[in-house]
């Protein structure tokens, strides 16, 4: 039975874990909870869920007996359960899985109305500004923390699948709001992003 990927009905969270699946080849069930997710998923599939995994949240993973969730948790997982991950990476990977969620972390707060951005028209000069410092200060560690072509080296690991879906949301904002690319001034994770876009397994 294909294992199942569960999440909203947007990247988010999700697309570094529905990449991976691409990326290997791997068939997943895809479920998406869009407008009807108080429903389907507070009402229905989480209450479900909770008995299997106390922790239980969006994303999540079930495969076979095992359910999985919170973000990079289902992201180690699906790179050792799919034979991306290096054992040899671990700390390194982690660590990289940890920095990305802390560039989210950030950036939730001007994409989100609970952050300090309520408005569409206000929008625009808070992402300038999420771009000006929270974004360069996380892609100035990252970048030094690059290893190779990606973050551990020669191939992905997990977290370049998480720090790519970071790289490309922060482009297509700052190209949405006119600013010049986000990655100008890191050649490193510009190359990084770059690989990924081309891969023929991630093409599609």
């Amino acid at each position: 039975m294909p294992l199942t990927v569960g999440y909203q009905l947007i990247r988010g969270l999700g697309a570094p874990l529905r990449m991976m699946c691409y990326y290997t080849n791997t068939s997943y069930n895809n479920v998406a909870y869009g407008a009807d997710w108080s429903d389907k998923w507070l009402a229905g599939k989480k209450p479900e869920l909770i008995k299997e995994n106390s922790c239980m949240n969006l994303p999540y993973i079930i495969d076979g007996d095992t359910v999985v969730t919170q973000s990079n948790t289902c992201a180690l997982y699906l790179g050792r359960s799919l034979k991306i991950d290096d054992d040899a990476c671990f700390i390194h990977n982690h660590c990289v899985l940890d920095q990305v969620m802390d560039l989210r972390n950030d950036l939730v707060k001007i994409v989100y109305p609970f952050g300090p951005v309520k408005t569409k028209e206000e929008f625009p000069a808070g992402a300038k500004a999420h771009l000006e410092n929270s974004a360069k200060t996380n892609f100035t560690k990252l970048e030094g923390f690059c290893k190779g072509v990606y973050m551990c080296g020669d191939t992905p690991q997990s977290g370049d699948f998480v720090l790519f879906e970071m790289l490309d949301q922060h482009e297509s904002i700052a190209k949405a709001i006119g600013e010049p690319s986000v990655l100008s001034n890191f050649p490193k994770l510009k190359a990084l992003h770059a690989a990924m876009k081309v891969d023929p397994a991630l093409a599609k």
